[in-house]
């Protein structure tokens, strides 16, 4: 099933970003910048308001996902996690990293080689982030079970967890 575009939460969240490049006859065109009010940037080329062309959107400490666009729709891209390793679809062969029959390292092992003995490597960040005792890592921050809610790494409180994030 073909995923269907929201056009008016996209056009909504464009208007309260903010945009820095080329403009013709007041809308964007050309090279630009367009950042998104969740920090979420577009870098690339612009026809009458729209992504058109080559660009790449970079998800703030997610990774980025780089393609060619179509008047806003993708044609073609790709995801590349923030450490470098770029995910293959399924439709495009099998994923090498991580299989279970096979090498079960951090992507950031492979690329760095592995850490000294007695300094083992738990997450694909080394050393890994700090969390309070008695909370669960969410990859953005951590859940604290006492009272429900998840915070960023600096103790911020970030969200509710979401009914996917209560499943786990």
């Amino acid at each position: 099933q073909k995923p269907t575009r929201n056009v008016g939460a996209l056009r909504a969240a464009m208007l309260t970003g903010s945009y820095e490049g080329d403009r013709r006859n007041g809308r964007m065109e050309g090279h630009g910048t367009y950042t998104f009010p969740s920090g979420t940037i577009y870098k690339g080329e612009f026809l009458d308001g729209e992504f058109h062309g080559e660009g790449t959107l970079e998800y703030t400490g997610c990774g980025k996902y780089i393609a060619t666009w179509d008047h806003g729709k993708v044609v073609t891209g790709k995801y590349v996690f923030a450490d470098g390793l770029a995910y293959t679809d399924p439709s495009e062969g099998e994923w090498e990293y991580c299989q279970p029959d096979g090498d079960r390292r951090f992507y950031r092992e492979l690329v760095e080689g592995l850490r000294p003995a007695g300094d083992s490597q738990l997450t694909n960040d080394h050393p890994p982030k700090k969390i309070p005792v008695g909370t669960y890592d969410t990859g953005d921050g951590y859940f604290n079970e006492a009272d429900g809610k998840v915070y960023d790494y600096d103790g911020n409180e970030l969200r509710a967890p979401n009914h996917e994030e209560e499943l786990w």
